[in-house]
């Protein structure tokens, strides 16, 4: 049976990897020429760390990883920290430590699993431009000129997915009122002071800021977070005035505004999300990842629930060898409940992160802290609980 990938992103590239485990023939079109550096790190919990570990690249990802002492929220003006929790029983309760990493790194190990496996092929630098299904095959074509076809197909292609409008028709993904600027900076320029070893959260009105260590410590990815109904654009690349990041966030805590300072560069990107479908697939074609619920990083898991979505997806078709509509069906019946209550919980954690009013801040940050001090169980313990290998 041959799998045909739209996409050779985080998705795409670990649902190859797990078909490729299972035997299948896989052929993975992709449109970029080949893998770049973008500027941005990528947070991968507990539950998404379990599916790298079980795809078998966790030796090559663990000098590129760091692994975070806990996550912290704290006030954005004043660094007061609101509540804190530390990872280090993860490993005992969820099966993994979390842990961060460049998403140019991840991906790259990625691709590297993938071209080593004897059944997948892959196809750089070719653009996915049109589907068609037959009943008995599916095809794909590229603006390069490429035709391959195969048995079936996943829409790995992100956010303004080609096989996603052949399944749900013409639809653009909405902007989420959000634009995040995005930096890297040197450990070794941090201000003396600084304790970069939680994943922390600075919260203030309309906006927050996010930092967290990344490429084994060397790096600490940034990400500025503001409300914003001008800028619409939808890239990893788009460079950003760093002088117009800064004025962002001028009233932050001096830590805030030295970092920002100290970034060699930046880039600024409008989220979009994508509302839940009533249906994942259509024939032989079927959706993952961004290309099926894009939603924003205020959780860390939109590569945890693609990379979920990607061994779940591999092992229905495994268990429904020669029906594929069988498979996909058991596929969108174990996935499509839990990440719609994950992109719900998604929006909650940004309403907590960008207070709003300050009144209302004041408030909801009171709440927080103490759910943090009377709670056994964090608000996140069924999100990280989840066994995509045996779900």
């Amino acid at each position: 049976m041959k799998i045909l990938v739209a996409g050779g992103g985080i998705g795409g590239l670990a649902a190859a990897i797990a078909l490729g485990q299972r035997g299948f023939e896989v052929e993975v079109l992709e449109q970029q020429a080949e893998p770049r550096e973008l500027g941005a790190g990528i947070a991968i919990a507990a539950n998404g760390a379990r599916v790298l570990q079980s795809l078998g690249i966790d030796a090559a990802l663990a000098p590129l990883a760091h692994s975070p002492v806990g996550a912290s929220l704290r006030r954005g003006k004043s660094g007061r920290v609101i509540a804190e929790t530390r990872f280090a029983s993860h490993a005992l309760r969820f099966g993994a430590l979390p842990y961060n990493l460049h998403r140019g790194d991840l991906r790259r190990v990625l691709l590297n699993a993938a071209l080593a496996c004897p059944t997948v092929r892959i196809h750089l630098g070719q653009r996915v431009t049109s589907i068609a299904q037959e009943p008995d095959g599916v095809s794909l074509e590229t603006e390069q000129g490429l035709r391959a076809t195969g048995d079936a197909v996943i829409g790995a292609d992100g956010i303004h997915s080609v096989v996603r409008g052949a399944i749900a028709g013409p639809e653009a993904p909405r902007f989420s009122g959000e634009v995040v600027w995005r930096g890297l900076v040197r450990r070794d320029r941090l201000p003396e002071t600084a304790s970069a070893e939680f994943m922390t959260i600075w919260s203030g009105t309309d906006r927050h800021f996010l930092h967290y260590l990344v490429r084994g410590g060397e790096l600490l990815n940034i990400g500025g977070f503001v409300e914003s109904g001008e800028w619409r654009k939808e890239s990893w690349t788009e460079p950003g005035n760093k002088a117009d990041f800064a004025r962002l966030f001028a009233t932050f805590h001096p830590f805030v505004r030295d970092v920002i300072d100290a970034a060699d560069e930046c880039f600024v990107q409008a989220i979009h999300e994508r509302a839940p479908l009533s249906a994942w697939f259509k024939g032989r074609a079927v959706l993952l990842g961004d290309a099926c619920h894009a939603m924003p990083p205020h959780m860390g898991q939109g590569a945890g629930m693609a990379i979920e979505d990607a061994v779940v997806l591999a092992r229905t078709l495994a268990d429904h060898r020669g029906d594929v509509e069988g498979a996909f069906a058991s596929y969108q019946a174990k996935r499509k409940d839990r990440v719609a209550r994950v992109q719900a919980q998604v929006r909650s954690m940004g309403r907590v992160y960008n207070v709003g009013h300050p009144i209302r801040g004041v408030a909801l940050h009171a709440a927080v802290w103490l759910l943090s001090r009377i709670s056994n169980g964090g608000p996140m313990d069924w999100v990280l609980e989840y066994d995509a290998l045996s779900a």
